[in-house]
């Protein structure tokens, strides 16, 4: 339980606050976001579900609406074969996450320790709006974990996108504009818990409230939280998703905030080889072939309308198998 203390400045008295029990208000929240569920409906007929890679889905945008008697013979959010959900565990609380698989999406899968482009809405179960991006430079992207000082988005939030995949190509309007294709479309339903729960950053969002979040998963990108050279889903070894059980030499920082992952005193980045090639079109530094020792990093627009594709070369010196960056015998 936390407690917080804060002093009234009409009187200087002292105020206590008290967290309130996180099951007790996960008991309320998971209620509240089923009734929502089961009394809502998404504008599933304004999708082509028979061609859901169809150019005209690209533009979809999930809308919810009530059920009433004008419209009672409307599918409800709860009774969506797309709806589904997955149990998140966090401080001691197994927490039902449902969210709405509109389209999954036929791009890049996300690793929970990437950073996103998205378009959102967040909205409180009443329907307002206390955050939006609705081009893709607003914000964009973001982290998807929170690290040190480096902000992420909510578990939740994280949680639901990662269940989706990015668009897999995108066309250049003549007004400037750019229209992104087959990416992942819809929505997560998060209680209080795996959002904000008591500490709201918006007065629009209540204490204990749910919020929600309609979306479509526009890129991905690689994030380097330890700026040792190597992407913090590339630390993450087992593949589970999870970098804080990767931790290759046993010290006191897991693998992607350790700067020196085998502790062998030569730094990662030292380990590892940055490698640039330039390109004269963007399809052709998409078109790079990368060796089986090779990470893509990015692919950066110059100046000169050129492209450089950023690399790096995981370096296995003594072949053993294990990167030098990972293997504390290797000769440095």
């Amino acid at each position: 339980m936390m407690i917080a203390m804060s002093c009234k400045k009409d009187d200087d008295t002292t105020e206590t606050f008290v967290e309130r029990d996180r099951q007790e208000v996960y008991n309320e929240n998971i209620v509240e976001i089923e009734e929502y569920l089961a009394t809502h409906f998404y504008n599933y007929e304004a999708f082509d579900f028979d061609n859901e890679y169809s150019l005209a889905n690209d533009d979809f945008e999930i809308v919810f609406d009530t059920i009433d008697e004008s419209n009672s013979d409307k599918i409800a959010l709860i009774d969506d074969p797309r709806l589904d959900y997955k149990t998140i565990t966090k401080s001691g609380v197994d927490y039902k996450l449902y969210f709405l698989k509109v389209r999954e999406g036929l791009g890049d899968t996300l690793h929970p320790l990437d950073a996103a482009s998205t378009l959102y809405n967040g909205t409180t179960p009443d329907g307002e709006s206390f955050d939006s991006a609705v081009t893709v430079g607003d914000g964009q992207p973001f982290n998807l974990t929170t690290v040190g000082l480096q902000g992420g988005v909510v578990t939740g939030f994280r949680e639901g996108l990662i269940e989706f995949k990015t668009s897999d190509n995108f066309t250049d309007n003549t007004d400037g504009t750019t229209i992104y294709h087959n990416h992942g479309i819809g929505a997560v339903f998060i209680p209080s818990g795996l959002g904000y729960f008591s500490s709201s950053p918006s007065s629009a969002i209540p204490a204990y409230s749910p919020i929600f979040f309609r979306f479509s998963l526009i890129s991905r990108s690689n994030t380097d939280y330890d700026l040792d050279g190597v992407p913090s889903n590339i630390e993450d070894l087992d593949g589970d998703g999870d970098g804080i059980n990767d931790n290759t030499d046993g010290d006191s920082l897991v693998n992607f905030i350790d700067n020196d992952d085998d502790g062998d005193g030569v730094l990662t980045r030292d380990e590892v080889v940055k490698l640039d090639y330039n390109y004269g079109t963007l399809v052709e530094a998409e078109a790079h072939i990368l060796n089986s020792d090779e990470i893509l990093i990015s692919i950066v627009a110059e100046n000169d309308g050129t492209f450089t594709v950023n690399i790096v070369q995981l370096v296995d010196s003594n072949s053993d198998g294990t990167p030098d960056y990972l293997d504390s015998n290797a000769a440095n």
